[in-house]
């Protein structure tokens, strides 16, 4: 048995041509030149050898020969024929490419299947575009120094990156763009974001990115500022095995003192001991973990000694910063099942990274100090009521699969399957030294968190050419399910805090709270499942000049589900402090050692530990999507092409905030109080007939009806002139509807949702001019405005004391967004490169109008009314983490006439943007413009081995976050860090 799993594996990952050495072959691919779209059924003819082949749905063929020279030709009812004379080499394939209806024949390199993971091809991708967009491939990851897809798209033209994984497009927030995982909708794996995180998915595993920047009726319309759709690898034509290793040091980080938790397995997975125990989470739902009589809670010697059953580690491991590491397998072949053209491509890759990040972070919090009148940053001076020096040691490991399988029982004829599964953990440790400027205390503070985010996602579907009589050009039928899961993890998050009085003598001591937040456990968990399934079917037909032109309609059904759930459990300390063991550094596992909770003579224990539950701690949330489109591809005149039609989509959203362990009938409660009229509304609450958080309850109900117009002028063969006018909108996250709020970090700030938010209406014009220079070089130049109706923005609660600020989301009234793109990529002297995008933009939000303002101010309006319940500093600013410019630079060097070394230059820079916006009199917190430089060496040999050394932001640039006090001019420090320089080699060699 076991020799005959050997022989089995030995047959699976032979390749095909070891059996064919005698022959060789010639395979492409062939290409309409009016659409760019592949020709399916175009015949490739050898008439000396009687031999033909026929080009799939994606137009590619391929055709095995006997060394020797042939004339092949090239046929297709509708074009005109072509001819080449090709010479083939014993075990060489010869790529031929074919552009039906040009007048002349390409020939270029294909190296795998695909057709547009280099650099030309996706440009040639983008010229056909039916919108605008613009992209990177799988040929400039390869040599850019990125490590994920966050990484990777901010060099994409009017891209920043927040926080490495958060795309804004056109200056827009994360809230107006959508991320497509091979042309399905995926759910986050963010507990407070609508956004997918780029960084989950590592860059070695892409095939292409592309932001899709205006509307079209077949895509989903949820998105303004840009549709980023991210494209998995697909199988090879011939058997591929990749083996990559990469090691890096960071200055800061490697070699260093470094604190963490041993807290996740291989995979990136929290291990078993870092879970909530059994016995405390397989407790009747009715039923908190709490101290009381046989009435209600549980014995008081049950719950003090449950905390042995939890993880008793509170002090992290110490160690040395280790060094990042990656290694990435791929391995692929397909496989000819019978002679009538059934084929199985394969394709599994699996890549596996750490990385080890130490950061100094600097921050403080402000409020205002005004004589009289009406706050305004004009008259305010800021004092201080936090700062904390923290150091941060974090390691990120990352794991990702992915395994595509595509079936093609005839020409034209493909079923797929797509699966990708991808896990980021962080594993962090927050030591704060802190000063609290309202209560008068220093203090301590050392966090724990481990956080994993995982994502599942499963795509089935098909791509069906469907032949009618003599049609020349036949329907296509595509369509697909799938089944998406995205979780995140924070199992065990833990907190210790110390503090003494402010000022102190040199005696005194740092001692624990003993109580909130010092000894706290935190629990939380976020599945997000999302259901969905797609149809399109394409009709070719001409239009009344015989031109080509395509009808294209279909559907799309969407079923969402998001749970979260948050459990605390704390310490209380029942004797006073204690001297030596509550003072600082007396470590955790001294301090709530198990013989503090046994009962004393007294009665009493030393601690109490127990669940506390104060305010709602979890949500479910769904959704409901149905979508309807009609599209209509069609020339109006020879060189000039509409492309335009409708979209018609109906969404249902749902919140239920509640408390887990609510003993209480309001958890039952399913129905809000949902009134439009807000003055009804207040009068109802002022009456006690409707909640003021709408009994926790959110929902939300739009049919909207989208249209779309988009024309391209096809100004000669070489330069585009596209016009867009569109309307699309942006819907609240789930997450957005629930008023729950979370702290995750002693003195961090919260954020609260609000259940009675209102999707974004959006109308958005475009222009752009687009000059392809060659078939890599190009230019392009455009311009857009964007209004926006009810757009949600993060704005500042009223303040009630405390070292932090509340935060929440309201529609504004209005929002208007206009900007300037421009693209270059040349090269010079056939041994430069230069590649260059930037940005101009300027937007403006009406948070409040001035008269809303001025009443609230007065008194007029009720604090229960909703524009009522905030207090912006600015009512009128530019939309929360737009750069007014931002541009992207790249400097290659060709080392030799072959071009297989290459040194590069990457810069990116992006301008000042609001980091934070002003709440309760302070004025927004601005991040300070930055560029980052990173520099790359890469080598290529014999198509085998590429090696690639890197430099990561070698001017180890500080990013900062200021807030201005006007009357002073000074710029107070709000946030800072530094992330430090990074080495890194890379190789992956390709064994066949």
């Amino acid at each position: 048995m076991k020799n005959l799993k050997i022989l089995l594996l030995v047959a699976i990952l032979t390749p095909i041509s070891l059996f064919a050495q005698a022959n060789g072959s010639i395979s492409g691919v062939i290409i309409d030149s009016e659409n760019g779209e592949a020709v399916f059924g175009a015949t490739i003819v050898v008439r000396s050898e009687k031999k033909f082949a026929k080009t799939d749905f994606d137009g590619k063929y391929s055709l095995s020969l006997a060394p020797g020279s042939y004339d092949v030709e090239f046929q297709m009812y509708g074009y005109g024929p072509q001819k080449r004379t090709v010479n083939i080499v014993a075990g060489k394939n010869q790529a031929i490419n074919v552009t039906f209806g040009a007048q002349t024949l390409e020939t270029v390199e294909v190296k795998d299947r695909a057709s547009n993971n280099t650099e030309s091809a996706l440009l040639a991708l983008q010229r056909k575009s039916a919108s605008v967009s613009d992209g990177i491939s799988q040929e400039a990851i390869k040599k850019s120094p990125d490590s994920n897809a966050g990484d990777v798209v901010r060099r994409v033209t009017g891209i920043t990156l927040i926080g490495g994984k958060y795309v804004f497009v056109r200056g827009l927030g994360e809230r107006y763009s959508n991320t497509l995982l091979n042309e399905v909708l995926i759910p986050t794996t963010e507990p407070d974001k609508r956004v997918v995180p780029l960084d989950i998915f590592p860059a070695s595993i892409i095939k292409n990115i592309r932001v899709i920047k205006t509307f079209v009726p077949e895509d989903p319309a949820e998105f303004s500022g840009g549709l980023v759709k991210v494209e998995t690898q697909e199988y090879p034509d011939k058997f591929l095995l990749n083996v990559g290793l990469g090691i890096g040091r960071n200055m800061n980080s490697t070699g260093y003192e470094f604190k963490s938790f041993d807290a996740v397995d291989i995979l990136g997975r929290p291990n078993s001991s870092y879970q909530m125990p059994g016995i405390v989470n397989s407790l009747p739902g009715f039923l908190p973990l709490e101290p009381g009589n046989r009435f209600g809670g549980l014995p008081p010697n049950f719950v003090n000694l449950s905390t042995l059953t939890f993880n008793q580690q509170w002090t992290p491991d110490s160690g040395k910063g280790g060094y990042d590491k990656n290694i990435n397998f791929t391995v692929g072949n397909t496989f000819k099942l019978t002679e009538s053209g059934q084929r199985l491509g394969v394709l599994l890759g699996v890549v596996r990274s750490e990385e080890y990040r130490i950061r100094d972070e600097k921050s403080a919090r402000y409020i205002p100090n005004y004589a009289g009148g009406i706050i305004t940053p004009d008259t305010t001076y800021l004092i201080p009521i936090q700062k904390q020096d923290t150091k941060v040691y974090n390691k990120d490991t990352n794991f990702a699969a992915n395994l595509n399988l595509s079936y093609e029982l005839t020409k034209g004829q493909q079923i797929y399957l797509k699966n990708l599964y991808t896990v980021a953990s962080d594993t962090t440790v927050r030591d704060a030294f802190g000063q609290n400027f309202i209560d008068n205390f220093d203090f301590i503070s050392q966090t724990g968190i481990v956080t994993s985010r995982g994502l599942l996602n499963t795509v089935l579907g098909g791509d069906h050419a469907l032949q009618f009589g003599s049609m020349n050009r036949p329907h296509k039928l595509e369509w697909n399910v799938a089944y998406s899961l995205a979780n995140r993890e924070e199992p065990n998050l833990i907190q210790q805090v110390w503090r003494r009085p402010n000022p102190s003598t040199l005696t005194d001591g740092y001692f624990r709270l003993g109580n909130n937040p010092d000894g706290t456990r935190f629990f939380s968990s976020t599945a997000d499942t999302v259901r969905q399934a797609n149809v399109k079917y394409s009709i070719p037909f001409e239009q009344w000049n015989g031109l080509k032109s395509e009808l294209k309609f279909g559907g799309m059904a969407l079923d969402r589900f998001k749970s979260f759930t948050f459990r605390e459990f704390g310490n209380k300390s029942n004797v006073g402090t204690q001297f030596p063991v509550d003072y600082y550094p007396v470590p955790g596992e001294v301090v709530y050692n198990p013989t503090e909770y046994i009962q004393r003579s007294t009665g009493v224990a030393n601690k109490t530990f127990s669940e506390r539950q104060i305010e709602p701690n979890a949500y479910d949330a769904e959704q409901k999507l149905h979508a309807q489109f009609a599209q209509v591809d069609m020339p109006l005149i020879p060189k000039l092409r509409f492309i335009g039609g409708v979209r018609f989509e109906d969404s249902f959203q749902k919140v239920k905030t509640f408390r887990t362990r609510d003993t209480s009938s309001l958890r039952n409660v399913d129905y809000g109080c949902t009134v439009n009229n807000e003055d009804v509304r207040v009068a109802l609450v002022r009456s006690n007939i409707c909640d003021v958080d709408n009994n926790g309850i959110g929902t939300l109900r739009n049919q909207d009806k989208l249209p779309s117009a988009n024309m391209v002028w096809e100004m000669n063969k070489d330069m585009n002139l596209r016009f867009g006018l569109t309307q699309s909108v942006t819907r609240p996250d789930l997450r957005e509807l629930s008023p729950f709020g979370f702290t995750p970090y002693f003195g961090a700030d919260r954020i609260f949702g609000n259940p009675n938010l209102k999707r974004t209406y959006i109308h958005n014009y475009d222009v752009r001019y687009e000059y392809y220079i060659t078939n890599s070089d190009f230019f392009g130049i455009g311009a857009f405005y964007k209004n926006l109706s009810n757009p949600i923005e993060m704005v500042g609660l009223p303040q009630s004391g405390g070292i932090s600020f509340n935060f929440s989301y309201t529609n504004a009234k209005e929002a208007t967004i206009k900007g300037v793109e421009l693209d270059y990529r040349k090269e010079f002297f056939d041994r430069f490169r230069v590649e260059t995008n930037l940005f101009f933009i300027k937007s403006q939000v009406q948070v409040l109008s001035w008269e809303d303002n001025a009443l609230i101010k007065a008194g007029v309006i009720d604090k229960i009314n909703r524009i009522a319940s905030f207090d912006p500093t600015n009512i009128s600013r530019p939309l929360q983490g737009q750069s007014e410019y931002v541009y992207n630079l790249k400097f290659d060097y060709f080392l030799t006439s072959k071009k297989n070394q290459t040194l590069g230059v990457y810069y990116n820079f992006f301008g000042d943007r609001i980091y934070a916006v002003g709440a309760n009199g302070t004025p927004d917190a601005i991040e300070r413009g930055v560029g980052i430089t990173d520099v790359v060496y890469s080598y290529k040999h014999d198509d085998r081995l590429d090696f690639k050394a890197a430099a990561k932001n070698i001017m180890d640039t500080r990013f900062k976050v200021y807030q201005r006090s006007e009357v002073t001019g000074e710029d107070l420090l709000f946030y800072s860090y530094r992330m430090g320089v990074t080495f890194t080699v890379a190789a992956t060699y390709k064994f066949f």
